[in-house]
């Protein structure tokens, strides 16, 4: 399946919501998530810290006492939706002063004091490593009626209480290093995350395990650069290693990781598919674009035809694979050559599904430092992603209509309809080994169980079945 940047909906909030259980009556928060896995992460670090100081959750900020937005600064646009949506809070602190209202995350990081300036209503602005304290920064406006500007790199993110936080805990998310060592000159994460650091392999294989006990049945491991994943440790430790220790762990049905940097994927990652029976076959690994010269320029660190290479080794060890794509099109002096290279290479790695962006300039980012033109004009960049989005869709419409007939394995993660569309009962949604989105109908509430789906047809969004 394709996306782009501009096909998410201002309906969004109500998508970024995250639970946390109990709380006082009349006692809750809300939580606004934009980007990546590692930002919801962060946000259920958030609101476990205010769930052990008794505030509950909602999904409804008119409804709550506290409202939090975690940030992403990749693109523009997700910071001016986090804008918009302070800007419609507004209101709901006129008429109740004592909401407290939270930025936090990677824009918090970026922008720190600006936010105060640009909506002085906002109470914190808590940076990319303040995830677990936020419990006391709410305390402290409460108390002192004072703002708070927390953006210190210091402090450790501690992750020992997320297992508690979800009502659904069949498939959960660990992070084992946060920030990232490339500067590609797009990208901000390095400004707002900081150097690579990676948690003990222990602390990561014991917290799996509490998870595991708790009642997961498939861990996702998660960091920025997630392939160098031990660089600074004593010893050194590889992902390869981890995968294998966390492989082993009783009662973890499915194992995964994210996301891939090709400047930094070994040979012995790719074996693990071969050899850890519970690793699943997919693999997040952003190309970026298909041109040399376009990816010299981004400071990527390998040619086309090296993530070529490593996309056929990928399958050689894993035939199964379902690989997942980013790419950035209209990225400085891109030529029609350069984006045909782009188109090719998407027709060559048949990703099953691909995030297409348009490129933005970034404050804070090499390409900022360096002066690098935004030439490309938005008339331009719009046709070409447009164009790259057509063809993406056609290409994971093919890859998926190739599991018609065939027998899945699905984790099921919830329930979508209370009528399935056969009107034989509720349909539910569920992931592949693949990470495809499965519907099927069931009489029962199968949520957090692997079943057996038969796949009668597909389209490029998703596969759909019959229980076998």
């Amino acid at each position: 399946m394709a996306h782009d940047d501009h096909n998410h909906s201002e309906d969004l909030p109500r998508e970024g919501v995250v639970f946390a259980p109990g709380g006082a009556p009349g006692q809750s928060a809300y939580m606004l998530t934009f980007g990546c896995q590692m930002n919801v992460l962060d946000s259920e670090l958030a609101m476990a810290t205010l769930a052990e100081s008794g505030l509950g959750a909602t999904d409804a900020p008119e409804q709550a006492e506290v409202i939090l937005v975690n940030t992403c600064s990749v693109r523009d646009k997700a910071e001016q939706k986090a804008y918009s949506f302070l800007g419609r809070m507004k209101r709901l602190k006129r008429a109740n002063p004592n909401v407290v209202i939270g930025v936090l995350g990677c824009m918090a990081q970026k922008e720190g004091e600006l936010i105060f300036k640009r909506a002085p209503y906002v109470d914190i602005v808590a940076g990319t490593r303040h995830f677990t304290r936020i419990d006391e920064y709410v305390r402290r406006v409460r108390e002192g009626r004072q703002r708070i500007l927390a953006l210190g790199r210091d402090d450790e993110v501690v992750s020992a209480k997320r297992y508690r936080l979800r009502d659904s805990r069949h498939s959960l998310q660990v992070a084992v290093m946060r920030g990232c060592d490339h500067h590609c000159t797009f990208c901000v994460v390095p400004n707002t995350r900081g150097i690579e650091q990676s948690k003990p392999f222990d602390e990561v294989v014991k917290e799996c395990e509490i998870l595991v006990g708790a009642g997961a049945r498939e861990i996702t491991l998660l960091g920025q650069n997630i392939d160098s994943y031990g660089k600074r440790l004593l010893p050194r430790r590889t992902l390869a290693e981890l995968l294998h220790a966390v492989s082993k762990i009783p009662g973890l049905d499915r194992l995964r990781f994210i996301t891939s940097h090709p400047a930094d994927l070994k040979p012995e990652l790719l074996e693990a598919f071969r050899e850890i029976p519970n690793l699943m076959p997919y693999l997040h690994f952003p190309a970026q674009s298909g041109s040399d010269r376009i990816l010299r320029a981004m400071r990527r660190g390998y040619s086309a035809d090296d993530y070529l290479r490593l996309v056929d080794q990928a399958r050689a060890a894993c035939p199964e694979i379902g690989l997942a794509g980013d790419t950035i099109v209209g990225f400085p002096t891109e030529t029609d050559t350069d984006f045909e290279r782009t188109l090719e290479l998407h027709r060559r790695v048949e990703y099953q599904n691909a995030f297409i962006f348009a490129y933005s300039h970034r404050a804070f980012t090499p390409a900022e430092k360096m002066n690098l033109a935004d030439d490309i004009p938005e008339d331009v960049k719009s046709q070409r992603v447009n164009e790259l989005i057509r063809q993406q869709r056609e290409i994971s419409a093919r890859v998926l209509k190739r599991y018609e007939g065939r027998v899945l394995p699905v984790l099921v993660d919830s329930r979508v309809k209370a009528v399935g569309p056969s009107g034989g009962g509720t349909t539910f949604e569920g992931r592949s080994p693949q990470n495809n989105i499965v519907h099927f109908d069931s009489g029962r509430d199968l949520t957090g169980e692997i079943v057996s789906v038969k796949i009668t047809r597909t389209t490029g969004q998703a596969l759909y079945g019959q229980l076998a």
